[in-house]
């Protein structure tokens, strides 16, 4: 697997950190996890062509992490010198149909391919999904009610990318032993704010979780004053980086 980092901000508008967007590249298929402001030109940024996706995957319904389907999708049907053949598969935690009619309701015909597929998982999770070179789980995530994280395996490891939460047991175990966990580290632990993590709740999760590498993303403003590999390393001994629009990492 390849990871990249698409967009490590928040709803804070910044040009140093596009708002959430995480693009995975396994089995010969490109695999996006969130789509916030600002996604579709950061892929092109990173090299990537976002014409090329094959699977879209939500977290939850907050605008800056999902914003972005519609110029995507409308790049998709009206950007293209021949329209798309292969199918784009889309999905995300029920109640995601609701949520992706209401969509339907304000753009309508101008955003729909005909071979797009929108499916809904359920929150309480299921049978994983089996995908080319590489196996999706998810579990809950405490943020919304409709909030999940998702893990990946391959052959070559394992990643999980958690979205927004806070403290979470269903996050912690659902990164067990994983190579590499892409996390929240939203606000300092002076200033904590319900729904989003701090350095501290960071480092609980990855040593209780036992991963490999920890990287931070979604970070506010007031995180990026402090030295957060430094407030993270005081309770979690692994790897730790701070993400950056652009950031490729390998499993």
């Amino acid at each position: 697997m390849q990871i990249t980092v698409v967009g490590s901000g928040t709803v804070v508008p910044r040009l140093r950190r596009r708002q959430s967007c995480v693009v995975v590249h396994a089995g010969g298929e490109v695999l996006v996890l969130d789509l916030g402001s600002g996604a579709v030109r950061g892929m092109l940024r990173s090299g990537i062509d976002p014409l090329a996706v094959d699977r879209i995957f939500f977290t939850h319904f907050h605008p800056d992490h999902t914003v972005d389907v519609v110029p995507l999708l409308f790049a998709m049907e009206y950007g293209v010198e021949e329209p798309r053949t292969r199918p784009l598969h889309i999905a995300g935690p029920a109640p995601f149909l609701t949520f992706w009619e209401s969509i339907r309701n304000v753009w309508g015909r101008w955003m729909f391919a005909e071979h797009t597929d929108v499916s809904e998982l359920s929150r309480d999770g299921a049978e994983p999904l089996e995908l080319p070179g590489c196996r999706l789980s998810w579990a809950p995530a405490e943020h919304r009610s409709e909030s999940i994280a998702y893990r990946l395996d391959a052959g070559d490891g394992a990643f999980v990318y958690a979205g927004d939460t806070e403290y979470s047991r269903s996050v912690v175990g659902l990164a067990r032993d994983a190579d590499t966990l892409l996390i929240e580290c939203s606000f300092p632990d002076d200033d904590p704010v319900p729904g989003h993590l701090t350095p501290s709740d960071v480092a609980r999760i990855s040593s209780e979780a036992g991963v490999r590498r920890v990287v931070l993303t979604h970070i506010y403003p007031a995180s990026d004053k402090i030295d957060l590999i430094s407030e993270v390393g005081r309770g979690f001994d692994g790897e730790v980086i701070v993400a950056e629009d652009g950031l490729s990492l390998e499993l």
